[in-house]
């Protein structure tokens, strides 16, 4: 079958927590409202990718549970082909706990549940049977998953967009096989060793991860844009200014929007400004996939 966009990526309930600050150690808070919404930076990618007219499928694991359900039914209700997401019974659908503060930042903790059991085998089956022209990742499911679809999606000529988060699930091999790496400043830091605060110090840093296989890199700034080296230039890209309400998915819907634009189109520069403007719409509305941006809000 074919797409424009395959997504590996994870598959989780999110239980969102609205906060005035973030406690202390040891503290108990109170929140201003908690929600339990579908996540998952896979999923969140996925969805991104058809609001703005993709054809998404997506590749993942959930639990043979009640979450797991919603979380399929979510993905379809938007458009997303499910039929290669994989049921686990002996692993619950992944779980996460974000806190968003005033400021709109947020912090997170989770277990990856059916995410962590992907093996290479299923990966191998599944895109065996699909054709696309950008495939779409990040490290939130098993490591063997992640290694066996960058190879898959090196045999298969696709291009190969790589969202090197979370941080604590990068390990160097990926790097080897994805065509763009996407990382924000924490996750560049934990690829370089380059603790990025501006600019300068992102070029530097892009520059390093280049070194590393990937031929384009870019380096998100959050409100100050990014920087993005692509065929041997480089490139500063300004944000497009909002009122910051909620950054939860931000990441997420550039990467999604980066994809599927770039599928379509095939102009990176003008994608990498696409997800600029898909992200900011995003920061600007509270919620998760309901508020992610559709075409026509991008025009």
């Amino acid at each position: 079958m074919h797409y424009d966009v395959i997504v590996l990526g994870s598959i989780n309930l999110d239980v969102k927590a609205l906060v005035t600050s973030y406690p202390r150690r040891g503290d108990t808070a109170t929140a201003r409202s908690i929600t339990m919404l579908p996540g998952g930076k896979g999923s969140n990618q996925a969805v991104a990718a058809a609001k703005l007219g993709g054809k998404v499928a997506m590749l993942g694991a959930v639990g043979e549970d009640g979450a797991g359900k919603q979380m399929l039914d979510n993905l379809s209700d938007w458009g997303v082909d499910t039929q290669f997401v994989m049921r686990n019974g002996n692993e619950g659908t992944g779980t996460f706990i974000v806190q968003v503060d005033q400021t709109s930042e947020n912090t997170m903790v989770g277990t990856l549940g059916a995410n962590d059991t992907i093996t290479a085998a299923e990966v191998d089956t599944a895109l065996d049977q699909m054709e696309a022209p950008v495939l779409l990742m990040q490290l939130e499911t098993s490591r063997e998953s992640v290694l066996a679809a960058l190879k898959a999606g090196r045999r298969k000529g696709m291009y190969i967009i790589l969202d090197p988060a979370p941080a604590d699930g990068f390990f160097p091999e990926a790097l080897a096989y994805a065509d763009c790496v996407t990382p924000n400043q924490q996750e560049t830091e934990r690829i370089t060793g380059i603790h990025v605060t501006d600019k300068v110090e992102a070029v530097k840093a892009a520059k390093a991860i280049a070194g590393m296989g990937p031929k384009t890199v870019i380096v998100k700034l959050g409100a100050d844009g990014s920087v993005v080296l692509h065929e041997g230039e480089i490139y500063e890209i300004d944000s497009v200014k909002v009122h910051a309400l909620d950054s939860v998915c931000a990441g997420d819907v550039f990467a999604g929007a980066l994809a599927v634009n770039y599928a379509q189109h095939g102009d990176f520069l003008k994608a990498v400004n696409f997800a600029n403007k898909a992200a900011a719409i995003k920061v600007s509305r509270v919620g998760n996939h309901q508020v992610f941006p559709t075409l026509a809000d991008m025009s």
